[in-house]
């Protein structure tokens, strides 16, 4: 379903091309048609253009829905879509807190703002795709507002996403298609996740069907005061 509407979003403009296209034809068939159902006085002949009209009408209000169904998906659907993919996700134990594990065999040590700080720059790119809040290596807690920039010309459409340190599994927040510069992408409820440090990464798909490099971050969730 994902391919399915990254591909409707990418080449929107020349759908809507081909259906304009095909309709002009099926629309002077039309017209050819009833004017013959008009004006013959035979009864075969009269049958024949009055098929041929039925058919045309019919092709016309199909390609007439397919233009309608592909508004309604790139426009509506495809900025949503992202929010109903939810990964699956390990069971989160909220007395615990997720760390990063050392590949020397040492004690696991949580992560502090200063390696935070060398990924603040991992696949973003200023003014194109980056995150403006949070920053890298910023403690949030409850609901927050996520503001960035994606603002490339070939832009079809974006998701932001989060996963914990060491895992390959992301959960997707939501999404969009319209560019943003220094704007708000939405909003990140983290109550019901476990204090400790979480990626957060920017995916941005272009026309051409590419996925660009994931611009990424790391931050601390810790426990909002009561």
């Amino acid at each position: 379903m994902e391919e399915l509407l990254r591909f409707l979003a990418t080449y929107e403009l020349w759908i809507y091309i081909l259906l304009g296209g095909a309709g002009v034809i099926c629309l002077r068939r039309l017209i050819i048609a009833w004017r013959e159902w008009h004006s013959t006085v035979f009864g075969l002949e009269r049958e024949n253009a009055q098929r041929r009209f039925s058919m045309a009408l019919s092709v016309t209000i199909v390609l007439a829905l397919f233009a309608v169904s592909e508004f309604v998906l790139v426009s509506f659907v495809v900025p949503l879509y992202p929010q109903t993919f939810v990964a699956a996700t390990p069971t989160l134990n909220i007395l615990t807190t997720p760390t990063l594990t050392s590949g020397l065999g040492m004690s696991p040590e949580p992560v502090n703002k200063a390696s935070n700080s060398n990924l603040s720059s991992q696949g973003c790119m200023a003014g194109q795709v980056e995150w403006t809040s949070p920053q890298p290596g910023e403690e949030i807690s409850g609901s927050i507002e996520l503001r960035g920039t994606v603002n490339l010309p070939d832009l079809a459409f974006y998701k932001y996403e989060f996963s914990q340190p060491g895992s390959d599994t992301w959960t997707t927040l939501a999404g969009g298609n319209m560019k943003k510069v220094d704007e708000v992408l939405g909003t990140w409820n983290t109550s019901g996740l476990a204090a400790g440090d979480y990626r957060l990464r920017l995916i941005v798909y272009n026309t051409q069907n590419q996925t660009l490099p994931a611009c990424e971050i790391l931050v601390r969730v810790t426990t909002a005061p009561e």
